[in-house]
Parts: C-alpha cells; structure tokens; sequence
C-alpha cells in the first residue's frame, strides 16, 4: 500500500502535457498562412491571376497581367486549366513537358509540345506598346553607325537579314543594281530610322492602348518565331533583357521562385520536368487593393 501511495501520479502529469500540446497545435494552425495568404501579399493586383510552375526541382509562382496582353494571358490560362486543346482536362497541355531551352543566368523557356508529340495551338497576335517602351525614340543607328544594342545584332550578315532585307522590301528594290543606285537615299534614311521603324518593317505590329511592360529580370514572356506567331510557348527571364521589348509580348512576372529560376537555368537542357502549370485560387483571401507600379506609365527609356 505505501508502495502505491509513494508513486507519483502520471496520468495528471500526462493529462496536463496533452493539453499543452494541443493548446500549441490549435496555437499554431491559427498563425498559419495558407499559400494564397502568403502570395498574395506579392502581387502588383490582388485580381490578377497566379500561376504555380511545377517542377521535377521547385515550384515557381507568376503573376499574370490581363491588362497588358488579355489574349495572351487567356491563352496560357486555357492552356494551363486544358480548356482548348483537343485532349481537354485529361491532358492539360503543359502537363508532363520540360524546360527544353536554358541559357544559364539569362532565360529558360518551355511550352515545346512537339517534343512531347503533342500538336501546337494556333498562333495570336502579339500585345505590345513600343510606343509606351520608348522605342520611336532609340535610333537604330549610332553616330558611329553602330546598330542599338537593343537590336541585339550579332553580325553583318545578321543586319542583312533582319534589318536590309525587309527595308529593301518596303522600298521595292530587288537587286543589286537598285540598291547601288539608291544607295545615298538608302543611307539617309537608316540614318534617320528608330528601333519601333525596324520592327515594324518586319512585320511587328503595336497597340498603344495597352499599359507598357518592360522584360525585366523575373518576367514571363511568349516565346515566338517572329511576329504574329505567339502560340504556347514560355520564357522566364532572369536578367533584364531589353532586346526583347519590341519582339516578345510580356504576360507576367514570377513573384516567388526567382532563385529556384536560376538554378534550373544551369542544368541541362531538357532535364527538368514539368509537372503541371496551374492556377492558384487566391478569391477566398480578403486583402486590400495594391498599387500598381510597374509598366502603367508612358514613359520612355534610355539606353
């Protein structure tokens, strides 16, 4: 019997410590931030959309810009939620494709359906304000008659191709001896063309309704093959890439997931998987309405 009385008592001891915990679980689920709580504070727009990137290595958030490229933006999401494509929902169309061009440090680009064996969908047009970039105002030409940087000329053949042949074109000169003839008119008027002349020469065409998007470090751009040919794919930049800003539409930014970004631009070429691109649901959260500051303005920009 005294061996009995002179036991302390565990199952109080027990009783009080459960209660502990249970007070610290209840504690803590409360504080915790579901992941739409946690983003959407990243926002430029509570109301734009959020797409999750995942990936064989991380998960990748953007935010979407419907004000700036609606047609793009719809795209990707219809893409994304497998509203458009033959397959539908049983197939969602970037579900299971790669990173299949990576330049370390600079840009990875997906969307590739073809190395999937999956059929492309049509080509829309491209959602760009060169005017609200700035682009009539950057000469083509420097003093010493060095194309812009901008342009991002590799070569003189790369100048015959990108920027004579179309000019040529729009002047109708169809041979050697023409442009020979001309060749003092030809001059004066490269002398006195501007990067948004170029591109348009090229078949780039601009809407100056739209808010102005540069591709900054973090955007989400439309891979093409030139104008008017914006389908699926996908590039995330990861340096500012103002070469691009007259030729590729700008539909959003990453808001979480740079670093993880980067990281996948240095492994090999087609060795990161896409699990899927999805939607977040961030309509329950109930947060106030940001300001938004980047791409709003009409400002121009110097080189």
């Amino acid at each position: 019997m005294n061996n009995i009385n002179n036991k302390t008592p565990v199952f109080p001891r027990l009783h009080v410590l459960c209660v502990s915990w249970v007070a610290l679980l209840l504690m803590t689920a409360g504080n915790a931030q579901t992941l739409p709580e946690q983003l959407l504070p990243l926002l430029e727009n509570p109301v734009n959309p959020l797409l999750e990137i995942s990936s064989s290595e991380g998960d990748i958030y953007v935010e979407l810009f419907p004000d700036a490229a609606p047609l793009n933006v719809r795209r990707i999401l219809d893409l994304a939620n497998g509203q458009l494509m033959p397959q539908g929902n049983e197939r969602r169309y970037y579900d299971g494709l790669t990173f299949h061009r990576v330049v370390p440090g600079t840009f990875l680009q997906t969307g590739a359906a073809e190395r999937a064996g999956r059929e492309r969908p049509p080509a829309i047009a491209d959602e760009i304000n060169a005017r609200g970039l700035g682009l009539e105002q950057q000469p083509l030409l420097d003093s010493l008659g060095r194309p812009h940087p901008w342009m991002n000329i590799a070569d003189t053949a790369d100048f015959q191709n990108r920027v004579l042949v179309p000019f040529y074109r729009s002047l109708d000169i169809r041979s050697t001896e023409q442009a020979i003839a001309q060749q003092e008119r030809i001059t004066a008027r490269l002398g006195t063309m501007n990067i948004m002349q170029v591109h348009e020469l090229a078949g780039y065409r601009y809407n100056a309704s739209l808010p102005s998007r540069r591709p900054l470090a973090g955007s989400l751009l439309m891979a093409n093959t030139g104008p008017g040919t914006n389908d699926a794919g996908l590039i995330i930049t990861l340096i500012d890439t103002p070469w691009l800003m007259a030729t590729h539409t700008v539909i959003g930014r990453v808001v979480s997931g740079l670093s993880l970004a980067n990281s996948i631009s240095r492994q090999p070429e087609g060795s990161v998987r896409i699990y899927h691109i999805r939607t977040v649901d961030t309509s329950t959260v109930n947060l106030p309405l940001q300001t938004i500051t980047e791409g709003a303005t009409n400002e121009s920009i110097q080189p």
